[in-house]
């Protein structure tokens, strides 16, 4: 049976065609979802609540021909909401964009996200104080210059050149990381406080 008839029957309540679907993509999501989430039951949590939208929203499915578009697409907002929750990471957004432009959704990337941070967060370490303090608060917390100037009692030019100066020395040591710069140079560059 098409995926397209599976779908029809499924948008009129079979539950056959449902479990057809699922046995039609479960592995490769789930095979996906292992990819960033390490956690074999927080993974297979996500891929049940989405099977679970998916029965629910059965009846407004537009797209008849394919169900990957809504499920991958289901999954990935899983996936950061997972990693917002659990990891309260502002930039893996970025890191799953990312890797969704230059990975096929089954295969594994080349660097995982947790080494990013690692690497991202050595290096801003070795930094001074007040740029290593003025990187993480703009960039990882999301502060104005005025709201990182009031809570280090600094004023707003010296934050401003703290994160100038910074930034610069930073993106110099991230060089030595071609896998990583990429994605690192979105943290760098971002004209926004914030990455999100």
């Amino acid at each position: 049976m098409s995926e397209h008839d599976l779908i029809i029957r499924l948008k009129n309540d079979d539950r056959h065609a449902f479990d057809a679907i699922y046995e039609m993509y479960a592995r490769r999501l789930m095979s996906y979802c292992l990819s960033y989430v390490r956690i074999i039951e927080d993974a297979e949590e996500i891929i049940q609540d989405i099977f679970v939208s998916l029965w629910k929203n059965r009846h407004s499915i537009h797209n008849t021909e394919s169900l990957s578009p809504f499920l991958h697409g289901a999954l990935r907002k899983s996936v950061l909401y997972y990693f917002r929750r659990k990891l309260n990471s502002p930039i893996y957004e970025e890191f799953v964009s990312l890797r969704d432009d230059t990975h096929p959704v089954d295969d594994c990337a080349n660097i995982e996200y947790e080494e990013f941070r690692r690497i991202i967060f050595s290096e801003i370490n070795r930094l001074p104080r007040a740029q290593r303090e003025a990187i993480i608060l703009s960039r990882f917390r999301g502060l104005s210059n005025k709201e990182i100037a009031d809570e280090l009692g600094l004023n707003i030019q010296t934050v401003k050149n703290a994160l100038s100066v910074g930034l610069k020395s930073l993106r110099e040591k991230l060089y030595r990381y071609p896998e990583i710069f990429p994605l690192a140079a979105m943290l760098i560059y971002s004209d926004t406080q914030s990455i999100i």
